[in-house]
């Protein structure tokens, strides 16, 4: 059976998500929003890896998402407007400069978008820069109307989690040897020398985006941990045996692969405006929603702790303009903290 953490849980806040209403779109706003978050004791911010915004419905749909509610009716095959949505490595690597403390992560990457070398130098730079501040997030890659509006290739699901497993092989090869070589199905390297090489040593760590068992099967081999978008804890707890026997696999302490969840997080104790938030997300699943009294929200983190999530990154609707981080920091992050 799963424990709770032994440790406090780790509160990330997400700024940039690609379903509107979950994005910060102005660079100011971003900047504002990330001290404030550092203030209120966030220990991270995170940064999809989109160059596109979509609606909640269409978002459930092509992320493959199944929601209790089906995706309404007429949404569907209507192109939703695309807001603002800042290139996330980017805006990450202003925000090393325009933030302190706070560690800056990827939530995620897509692979397919960056040579994994090339991303490898990248993030050492932005290692670098933050003094040893840096969460890198990977994933294979979901979005196939956003690949085809930028003409990048899409390939099948299974030759995406592949290269994805190589990907991260082919970073770790980079920050890790003097004189990295690699030969694999999609990747290789020859003298792909990294200097100045990351602060954190052996590296920043790593963290995989994904629910199939492939996907978190490559994280237990080659990751530091693996983040689940909008699964309940009830699910967090029954793959916990499953998470066990993949790190067993490869001779890994299942204690050592850290596990976070992604929830949207609305503590209000107004129905009428609990109310609102549900029908404007009602395409994302109900299990990914935490909203309601902020003790309704704190019991939701503590059974997701004793499913074994250490780590939260909350999407705050309208979060440059709403009350809900101010609540979230004072009545619930302060439960913690204490």
């Amino acid at each position: 059976m799963p424990s709770v953490a032994a440790d406090d849980p780790k509160f990330g806040l997400i700024l940039a998500l690609t379903i509107n209403g979950l994005a910060v779109s102005e660079y100011p706003e971003m900047v504002r929003v990330s001290n404030l978050a550092e203030g209120y004791g966030f220990e991270s911010i995170w940064l999809c890896d989109h160059f596109l915004t979509t609606s909640p419905e269409d978002y459930v749909h092509d992320a493959g998402i199944t929601s209790a509610g089906g995706v309404p009716q007429g949404t569907r095959g209507v192109p939703s407007a695309s807001m603002p949505l800042l290139e996330g490595w980017t805006a990450l690597a202003a925000l090393a400069r325009d933030t302190t403390r706070i560690r800056l992560g990827t939530s995620v990457l897509c692979n397919s978008y960056r040579h994994p070398a090339v991303l490898a130098k990248m993030a050492a730079t932005l290692d670098v820069i933050s003094e040893g501040r840096l969460d890198l997030g990977l994933g294979a890659g979901w979005f196939k109307r956003e690949f085809e509006a930028y003409g990048i290739p899409f390939p099948p699901a299974g030759e995406r989690v592949a290269a994805l497993g190589e990907a991260l092989d082919v970073m770790k090869t980079i920050w890790t040897e003097p004189n990295p070589v690699y030969a694999g199905r999609f990747y290789t390297l020859d003298g792909a020398i990294c200097d100045p090489p990351p602060v954190q040593k052996p590296h920043p760590p790593l963290w995989v985006g994904g629910e199939g068992d492939r996907v978190q099967r490559i994280a237990a081999h080659s990751a530091q941990g693996i983040n689940i978008r909008w699964w309940p804890p009830e699910r967090v707890g029954q793959r916990r045996e499953y998470l066990d026997d993949a790190c067993a696999e490869v001779g890994r302490d299942p204690a050592t692969l850290r596990l976070s969840v992604t929830t949207l997080l609305a503590p209000t104790e107004s129905a009428e405006q609990e109310a609102r938030v549900r029908q404007e997300f009602a395409s994302i699943p109900e299990t990914g929603l935490m909203v309601g009294s902020p003790q309704e929200c704190i019991a939701r983190i503590n059974a997701y702790r004793e499913a074994g999530i250490d780590t939260f990154l909350f999407t705050i609707p309208d979060v440059a303009s709403s009350d809900y981080i101010h609540t979230a920091a004072e009545e619930i992050l302060s439960e913690f903290k204490a």
